[in-house]
């Protein structure tokens, strides 16, 4: 397999379930995100440029858990490397959810998922796979780019790549939206 075959998406969500958590999330309080420094334990961000962010209830963790594992069941079954120190099961768990909102003018600047927060002394892991669900696409702007490729995203789609350095990723400026996404991390 080339490096570029470990980006899947596949389309598991349904409009409406997509449709009911938009309608939800904008009856609770976004908030702008923030880069952690994990070097110098600091936070940082543009405010004009940042997007907005929110967990996920436990309500919306549920209604989202059969896509989520239907779609890291596709991603095992397409990159597993069979042997007997390997299988096709290496996936146990995924992390909390965590809604993204794309208003015009904000953007995802380029990074790569080195995650530290989200193992918290409950959870023990490393972050193997990135998941980004996309939630609607009724948007301008606001493309996801991987490895310097844009992949166009569907209203219920799921993207999944490795949580490592070889895939720097990023979220164009929004020019109409808003774009509705969230991500999570599998290990």
């Amino acid at each position: 397999m080339k490096i570029e075959d470990y980006i899947i998406v596949v389309n598991t969500i349904s409009k409406d379930i997509c449709k009911e958590i938009i309608d939800d999330c904008n009856t609770r309080q976004w908030v702008k995100h923030q880069w952690n420094n994990y070097t110098n334990k600091t936070n940082t961000s543009e405010s004009k440029k940042e997007l907005d962010v929110m967990p996920s209830t436990k309500s919306q963790q549920d209604k989202l858990n059969y896509s989520i594992v239907k779609a890291l069941d596709e991603y095992q079954r397409l990159c597993s490397w069979q042997g007997d120190k390997t299988g096709s099961t290496w996936i146990s768990k995924y992390s909390n959810i965590r809604f993204n909102k794309y208003k015009v003018g904000t953007m995802m600047r380029k990074h790569y998922d080195h995650i530290h927060d989200i193992f918290d002394g409950k959870l023990k892991g490393v972050p193997l796979i990135s998941i980004v669900g996309n939630l609607n696409e009724d948007y301008e702007g606001s493309e996801f780019n991987c490895r310097d490729t844009t992949i166009k995203l569907k209203t219920g789609d799921i993207l999944m790549f490795p949580s490592n350095f070889m895939y720097p990723h990023e979220v164009t400026e929004c020019t109409k939206g808003p774009r509705y996404s969230f991500v999570s991390w599998a290990f």
